[in-house]
């Protein structure tokens, strides 16, 4: 039997990148998932490729509490329960902390830490109200812990996420809830194609990751499954860093290599 069959899950961001290759390793494990996202049409592609017998979708801006609260209840409506969350959803930018802009912090923080505790919030009702616990997996980031230049939103609101994951996870076990976080380091998504497409700067970040490579979203979406079945069952209030080993050295210096234009966030999820 398939490690999450007969489970349902609900994955933000997951109509690109990290966020799609956590749905399709999820379906593949034998789970029904809602997809929320703000891009419809890559909803509506996920659900032609992966079958609408196992996938549905829900228009969701994570920063909108109305919206998170109808994308949990479609996924009980829609499959009957609710058992994994996947809070994917994020943003990046790219500012001096002396010229970031208030407008681009909040919606950084606001869609990557404020919509993170959002959707923890209703999907944690919900797996109390069943009574049955349940698994959350929060996406943070390497630079919850590695700073990075330009990245004063960015790296505040991961480590926000990582410190949430363990605030949920103190409160939530007692319902049999477990809050995990994970935390990439590079990969390749469309999200971060432009860093990636900047001469240099993808070679800078694989000199600092020990095993030579950035990542695919695929390494994260196996972590994924790892965390949302129930050989994990004893793990709770950890993020686990998928960057290559780059937390073992350092970021690269980005002033080298960006003058003002924005950049996204390296996991890109």
């Amino acid at each position: 039997m398939s490690s999450l069959e007969g489970k349902v899950a609900v994955v933000t961001g997951g109509g690109s990148g990290i966020g799609k290759a956590i749905v399709e390793a999820f379906v593949r494990e034998g789970a029904r998932v809602i997809v929320g996202d703000v891009d419809e049409a890559a909803i509506g592609r996920l659900i032609g490729a992966l079958g609408h017998n196992q996938v549905d979708g829900a228009v969701v801006d994570v920063r909108d509490e109305a919206a998170v609260e109808r994308m949990v209840a479609q996924a009980v409506r829609r499959f009957g329960r609710l058992d994994i969350a996947v809070n994917n959803a994020g943003v990046g930018g790219f500012a001096p902390i002396q010229s970031y802009a208030l407008e681009d912090w909040e919606r950084v923080v606001g869609i990557s830490l404020t919509g993170t505790f959002l959707c923890i919030k209703h999907e944690a009702a919900r797996m109390i109200a069943q009574g049955q616990g349940g698994s959350i997996i929060n996406i943070a980031s390497l630079n919850a812990i590695q700073p990075a230049e330009g990245f004063a939103a960015y790296c505040s609101a991961k480590a926000g996420v990582a410190m949430l994951t363990k605030v949920a996870a103190l409160e939530l076990g007692r319902y049999g809830i477990r809050v995990n976080a994970i935390g990439p380091g590079l990969i390749h998504t469309p999200a971060t194609a432009p860093m990636t497409a900047v001469p240099g700067l993808e070679a800078a970040f694989i000199a600092e990751a020990p095993v030579g490579r950035a990542g695919e979203p695929e390494d994260v979406a196996g972590l994924a499954v790892y965390l949302a079945g129930d050989v994990s069952s004893l793990m709770t209030g950890q993020t686990l860093y998928i960057d290559g080993g780059a937390s073992l050295k350092k970021y690269p210096e980005l002033f080298r290599y960006f003058g003002g234009a924005p950049v996204a966030g390296p996991e890109g999820g």
